[in-house]
């Protein structure tokens, strides 16, 4: 079960890498006319649209000249996310599979995390149809369904996530090695997360130490050559 969780750990963390950057290539990087007030990154602000002035911000009015590129943009990054949304919750379930093997997580905590990673997906997959369907429409009144559908989707996905990660903190604390210093970043990021209760754009702000603690555990299974090393000396 531990050699298990560390490849799924290696390949899901990779997969998540390749596609994170490739993501840098095809997303818009700027807002055609203004954001969704409080978010930087315009593939953020659309997730967390509620608004049609925020759909027709963010890609462009009717007959602005910068709509077509937006648009394509966004729906490709959205067609690349349908990978994504396999590899970030596999890496889930890869951490809990080998915290649980090495006794640092409860089997029933471990089970949770894996539950979550399957609402993640499901999350993700039904938010980016909303987002095609409100790629394809200039019309406000048509977008008020999707948009509706869209909160719900996200934040599933968006909360499942943040809570996933807290319920692995105490776990990569107690794991020891260099693994331990992403619990803080896993707790940050989730403390952040939940935060969107009250203010939405805390979301964003807790993608950054999320990223860093993925990629502290990532390099550790990496250079972890058997599960008895991965335990005692990263």
């Amino acid at each position: 079960m531990e050699q298990s969780g560390i490849r799924c750990v290696r390949i899901a963390g990779g997969a998540v890498l390749v596609l994170f950057l490739v993501f840098q290539l095809v997303n818009p990087r700027q807002p055609v006319v203004s954001n969704t007030p409080g978010f930087k990154d315009p593939v953020a602000g659309f997730e967390l649209a509620s608004s049609p002035a925020d759909v027709l911000g963010i890609l462009g009015p009717p007959g602005n000249p910068g709509r077509a590129d937006a648009v394509r943009g966004m729906r490709g990054g959205l067609y690349l996310d349908f990978l994504f949304l396999l590899a970030y919750p596999a890496f889930y379930v890869g951490i809990a599979v080998m915290l649980a093997a090495r006794g640092a997580l409860a089997r029933g905590v471990a089970a949770a995390v894996i539950g979550l990673a399957v609402v993640m997906a499901a999350g993700d997959a039904l938010e980016n149809l909303q987002l095609l369907r409100l790629t394809e429409t200039v019309d406000p009144a048509a977008m008020a369904a999707p948009l509706a559908r869209l909160r719900v989707f996200t934040l599933a996905k968006w909360w499942a996530l943040f809570a996933a990660s807290a319920l692995l903190v105490p776990a990569l604390w107690r794991h020891g090695g260099g693994v331990r210093w992403s619990a803080p970043l896993f707790a940050l990021a989730a403390g952040l997360g939940f935060a969107s209760v009250v203010h939405l754009p805390a979301i964003e702000w807790a993608i950054a130490p999320l990223g860093i603690g993925w990629t502290i555990v990532w390099i550790a299974a990496l250079a972890s050559r058997t599960p008895a090393r991965f335990a005692t000396t990263v």
